[in-house]
């Protein structure tokens, strides 16, 4: 890019003069090049048609007479460069304003970086097929290149091409998700064609107002461009007609790729606009980050259970999948379990996984769960019979399919076996086990399904899969990987492990052979095909970063088949002093622990050595995890190795009760988890030690002589009440969770990042003074005077999330409270509850700028005006109204303009509301909206009719899509 500071004295230099033109040439005068004149001082049209001081200095040169040769050329450049709009710096802007415009205009005309992309597809002689089809070397004519296939990684196949052709095009512009951003929208077109203008570096000062007058001014403004234009996921001739309507609005040489998952799109194209395209065709394929749909060699097996499951004249109505561990037991039921087969089938479906170290409290949890999805979280204080009966109401009279997932013993089916109901009705129940006698037990269809290993080439197929995303293997890597497949003698998991490890290495030979010589030779015949597969699960242990080998090994603490929330399992990976602080340059901010921990955990997932069971309300963040329960047994097995450098691992007396960590680096502290209702626990702390982490669920009676563990414990989940007094002993704490604290004094817990519960925090003077600045999380705090001088005096600079609780004697002073709110400049995510008849006036509270997330919980007396005012929160993101009710029937969701950056709206069991409505304009970028277990609401109206459901619309967990159904007694008025 060349910068021009066009002023007064710009046109008295032959110097510069010269400079200019030959500036004008190398850059075509701006069109190969990108030009950015500055008008300091000066007049646009001064300098384009030579006037005031310019005619005067050309003036000047051409009486002295020794430059008229060059006069000519010195004209035609200014006049060219007087034709480029630039940035114009009068004596009205301030120096600082004017730099900041000069950055900022520099910043968006320079090329862009390459788009990002998570994992290579490892397609090079297809990406090297699709660019010689595009003929970059040819500046003659200009065509389209249609890509078209069902695959799911084509948007990564055309980003992997972008990049790679980028840099042969003056500007270039890459429109992702077409086809959703114009779903049901009415501007979404118009949008879409001011950001390609955008992004090919032309100002659009006005909105367009129209698709024609858009195409037009495409026309116009790029018509004498070489330019690259990606339009992705396209399924009309409209959006094409719109945004590449002819190769003439476009310069020579310009190229348009064109993704969609519909050929005749493209041949619609040609004939409506009678433009060429060439076509290239992706394979067949589906969404490779959806690991557990990747289902090889499983479909014979599928064919044999779906039959057994539809025999109705059979007395017997359980279905039982066997096999050893890691063999695919679990992905077979899930893939039965959502198969559209089996929901027509069976209208009532529950899922639940039993697991070795059996729960049964849990376990018929997890099936009211699935029959009751809006009730299910009132459960816990039910007894095991309570539970069993309120299951069988469920089941009463329907069709069912009880999924029971991992059953160990004959003793647990006795168990769970009460709960079905005695008269059935068609339901049936699908067991998997790796007992054979427990299939017995529960007189299952003869025969039993056995899984057995994969052969060869379902092996090749499962591994090739995993590491190329269902694409072709380089053939020069196929008798590598083929090598290394064999060493998993056709065990799945060992084969989706190993896969998660090569494909985080280069796709070259020789990273590929350091492979192969490291993996031991085994022979199946000698030993134990357990034994062999540990090994081989091993292995993938052993290639992890050190950094990252205690993080691993620290899940073999939690119960067999337990859910992991991330946020706590991340803060325990800190307590033990297992995250690294990155050092970076000083021009950046430090990340923070808990974000390196995130990364951490997202690197074991792409690993395959942990399972994502919940994501967050955004679809990206992991909110709760789990591991096969082979890799805890390698987890144990490798923590209470002779000479581990990382952690001794003990699980003590009654297994799965508690377990019991030492630090190698610290042999006198001890990190504790409990689990059930387990008293006795201090026992097993020899005297003299110290508790790092004590771990409980779900709850114990605190003691006074626990403290005497406690006092340097960074990490502390108890269900007890605890003394504000006693607290304040506790100088190390970084984590504390799930208890109830009045009058609490934190000033002298330097190191606390996180306190969840029920608080009252006193702002005393230690606190004002020092302020709380390692302080991430607090939640569930009084929004009363307190900390209403807590927040004025700026005590939480560093607050990212936020819990604040009203009741109702505290509801008429919590405007007044809160007041400082919006100085919370570094929080991201506020929840608010409220206690009975409490309620917070949304509607004249300031909200800090930053704001991602939302949930108001238990609240009453919603009304429109707190939704205007909610709207105004510039980076808002998700909203969540949870178990309350509305002052209106029919609730006004926001003008045009109002949540701009929204993008989850989701309401659950919210009384009261009849309607929803909009101004067009508002929640522009919404992608999610859950209406769960609303009874009253009917009809959610937009005028203009684009609503909401440009967004994926879910009613009661029913996901509708863009599908023109809708839920009964649910109306969408368009």
């Amino acid at each position: 890019m060349s910068i021009l500071i066009l002023c007064d004295e710009y046109p008295t230099s032959r110097w510069c003069l010269d400079e200019l033109v030959k500036i004008m040439e190398c850059s075509d005068n701006g069109r190969k090049r990108p030009v950015l004149p500055i008008y300091f001082l000066v007049a646009k049209s001064d300098v384009q048609f030579q006037k005031n001081k310019y005619d005067t200095a050309m003036a000047a040169h051409e009486d002295k007479g020794r430059y008229n040769h060059k006069l000519e050329a010195w004209r035609s450049a200014l006049s060219e460069v007087g034709k480029i709009y630039g940035l114009l710096c009068d004596q009205k802007t301030p120096w600082g304003e004017a730099i900041d415009n000069i950055v900022e205009e520099v910043t968006k005309r320079l090329p862009p970086l390459p788009l990002y992309i998570d994992r290579p597809l490892g397609l090079d002689s297809e990406l090297e097929e699709a660019k010689s089809l595009l003929e970059i070397g040819s500046r003659a004519t200009s065509f389209m290149l249609g890509i078209h296939g069902d695959d799911d990684d084509i948007s990564k196949f055309v980003t992997e091409l972008y990049n790679k052709i980028r840099p042969h095009f003056v500007t270039a512009s890459f429109l992702s998700n077409i086809r959703e951003k114009t779903s049901e929208s009415g501007g979404g077109l118009e949008d879409l064609q001011e950001r390609l203008l955008s992004e090919m570096g032309e100002e659009v000062k006005t909105k367009i107002g129209s698709t024609f007058k858009g195409s037009s001014e495409i026309k116009r403004r790029l018509g004498q461009k070489r330019v690259l234009l990606v339009l992705d996921d396209v399924d009309s001739i409209q959006q094409l007609s719109s945004l590449a309507g002819g190769l003439d609005w476009f310069g020579p040489g310009s190229r348009v790729i064109i993704t969609t998952r519909y050929e005749h799109v493209l041949d619609d194209h040609v004939s409506y606009n009678g433009v060429e395209v060439k076509k290239y065709c992706i394979t067949e394929g589906s969404n490779s980050s959806v690991k557990e749909e990747n289902v090889v060699g499983l479909e014979k097996d599928f064919e044999i259970v779906i039959n057994q499951l539809k025999e109705e004249d059979s007395p017997e109505n359980v279905v039982s999948i066997v096999g050893m561990g890691g063999l695919g037991k679990t992905t077979l039921a899930r893939k039965i379990y959502k198969s559209d087969e089996v929901k027509k089938l069976f209208p009532c479906r529950a899922w639940a996984t039993v697991s070795k170290e059996y729960n049964a409290k849990e376990v018929f949890k997890s099936l009211l769960k699935c029959l009751k999805p809006s009730t299910s979280q009132y459960e816990d204080s039910s007894s095991e019979e309570e539970l069993k009966q309120k299951v069988s109401r469920c089941l009463q009279g329907k069709k069912y399919l009880v999924v029971l997932d991992d059953v160990w013993d004959a003793k647990t089916w006795s168990n769970i076996k009460n709960c079905f109901p005695e008269k059935n009705n068609g339901g049936m129940i699908l067991i998997t086990t790796r007992n054979d006698r427990v299939a017995n037990v529960s007189e299952s269809k003869e025969p039993h399904h056995n899984i057995s290993f994969m052969d060869k080439e379902e092996s090749w197929e499962l591994f090739r899969n995993e590491v190329f995303s269902r694409k072709n293997c380089p053939p020069e890597l196929e008798p590598i990987g083929r090598s290394i497949v064999e060493t998993c003698n056709g065990l799945p998991l060992a084969i989706k492990t190993t896969a998660g490890l090569v494909a985080k290495r280069e796709r070259l030979e020789d990273a590929w052979e350091e492979i192969m010589n490291l993996l031991p030779y085994w022979s199946v015949a000698e030993e134990d095909s357990s034994e062999v597969m540990m090994e081989i699960l091993k292995f993938s242990y052993d290639d992890l970063p050190n950094k990252m080998k205690p993080c691993f090994l620290y899940l073999g603490v939690f119960p067999e088949d337990e859910e992991i929330r991330v946020r706590d399992l991340i803060r325990l990976w800190m307590a033990e002093g297992f995250i690294e602080p990155i050092q970076i340059g000083r021009s950046k901010a430090t990340p923070q622990p808990e974000d390196i921990g995130e990364q951490y955990l997202k690197e074991l997932v792409d690993r395959n050595l942990v399972q994502v069971v919940k994501r967050r309300s955004d679809g990206k963040g992991v909110k709760t995890c789990k591991i096969h329960d082979l890799f805890r047994d390698l987890c144990i097995s490798e923590s209470n190795k002779p000479g581990n450098n990382t952690h001794k691992l003990s699980l003590l007396s009654n297994i799965g009760s508690y377990a019991c960590l030492e630090t190698s680096n610290q042999p006198c502290t001890y990190s504790l988890f409990v689990y059930g209702d387990e008293e006795e626990w201090s026992h097993h702390i020899p005297e003299a030690c110290q508790v790092n982490v004590l771990y409980v669920t779900p709850y114990i009676d605190y003691q006074d002589e626990y403290l005497k563990w406690l006092k340097n414990s960074k990490f502390l989940t108890l269900g007890f009440y605890v003394s504000s007094h006693e607290l304040c002993k506790l100088q190390s704490l970084q984590t504390f969770h799930r208890a109830t604290i009045d009058n609490l004094s934190i000033g002298g817990l330097k190191q606390l990042r996180h306190l969840n519960g029920v608080l009252n925090i006193l702002a005393d003077e230690q606190v004002i003074k020092d302020k709380m600045k390692s302080l991430q999380t607090l939640s569930y705090v009084y929004a009363d005077s307190q900390l209403g001088s807590l927040l004025d005096n700026g005590c939480f600079p560093n607050l990212r999330t936020l819990g604040l609780f009203t009741s109702y004697e505290d509801q008429g002073s919590a405007e007044e409270n809160l007041k400082s709110l919006h100085r919370l400049r570094n929080l991201g995510k506020l929840k608010l509850r409220c206690g009975k008849d409490g309620r917070i006036p949304l509607h004249r509270i300031a909200f800090p700028p930053n704001l991602t997330k939302i949930t108001l919980d238990n609240f009453w007396g919603l009304n429109s005006k707190d939704m205007n005012n909610l709207g105004r929160i510039p980076s808002l993101k998700i909203l969540k109204l949870k178990y309350g009710d509305c002052e209106e029937e029919t609730l006004f969701c926001g003008t045009a303009g109002s949540f701009p950056q929204l993008q989850v709206f989701i309401m659950i069991m919210v009384m009261r509301i009849t309607r929803l409505t909009s101004e067009e304009g508002a929640m522009p970028r919404l992608r999610r909206a859950v209406f769960d277990d609303c009874p009253y609401l009917k009809e959610l109206r937009r005028d203009p009719p684009d609503l909401l459901y440009a967004a994926a619309l879910e009613t009661n967990a029913s996901p509708l899509g863009h599908c023109p159904q809708q839920p009964a007694g649910l109306n969408l008025v368009i």
